[in-house]
């Protein structure tokens, strides 16, 4: 835990340790982290195929196909990280009446906790550390033609063609799509 009191400022010491300080403040926010290799993100083409013929979001936000780059795109931009946090919030729902009104502020709430650790990442030196979000961005109402606050403007990891759900089953979690009773939030944290 000592790594936790280290000046973040100090953007000399070694990865690791800053990952570890990543790590703590992650906990600290109540998340559960995982540590991966950017190399063991899967990413596959059929992931945004369910974003653009399944979501009935589609095109509707500005974090979201087709205004974010395509799979192909993404898929080239990830070989430049070497490593990931894989960001989680659970939240039990089995008495929550409305789920959907219930995402909508769990995932922007968790967003700014997932936010918070790209901005420390920055500090401690990763310089191109990237958040992909928790669901699709809900800062505001409804997206103007263009975005009306870009500091916040993240994409899902879906929206990348990401499978989220194996990464899940890599770190020995379990992601079950259409289970009310539970809503977990997912981000994740590229680092280089």
């Amino acid at each position: 835990m000592s790594s936790l009191k280290a000046d973040i400022k100090n953007t000399s010491m070694p990865i690791n340790e800053k990952q570890d300080i990543l790590i703590g403040r992650a906990l600290e926010l109540g998340l559960r982290v995982y540590s991966i290799k950017a190399a063991d993100i899967l990413v596959e083409n059929r992931v945004r195929l369910k974003c653009e013929y399944g979501c009935r979001g589609y095109g509707k936000r500005l974090s979201c196909p087709p205004h974010v780059m395509d799979v192909d795109e993404f898929r080239k931009t990830l070989t430049e990280y070497s490593n990931a946090l894989l960001l989680i919030e659970e939240h039990d729902m089995s008495n929550e009446p409305d789920i959907l009104k219930a995402w909508s502020h769990l995932r922007r709430e968790a967003f700014h906790k997932m936010l918070e650790l790209e901005f420390l990442a920055f500090r401690q030196g990763f310089t191109y550390a990237q958040l992909l979000r928790p669901g699709a961005c809900n800062e505001c109402d409804i997206c103007a033609e263009k975005c009306r606050k870009p500091e916040f403007r993240r994409f899902p990891p879906e929206a990348a063609g990401i499978n989220v759900g194996k990464i899940m089953d890599m770190v020995g979690e379990t992601l079950v799509f259409c289970d009310a009773s539970v809503i977990k939030c997912i981000g994740i944290l590229l680092l280089e």
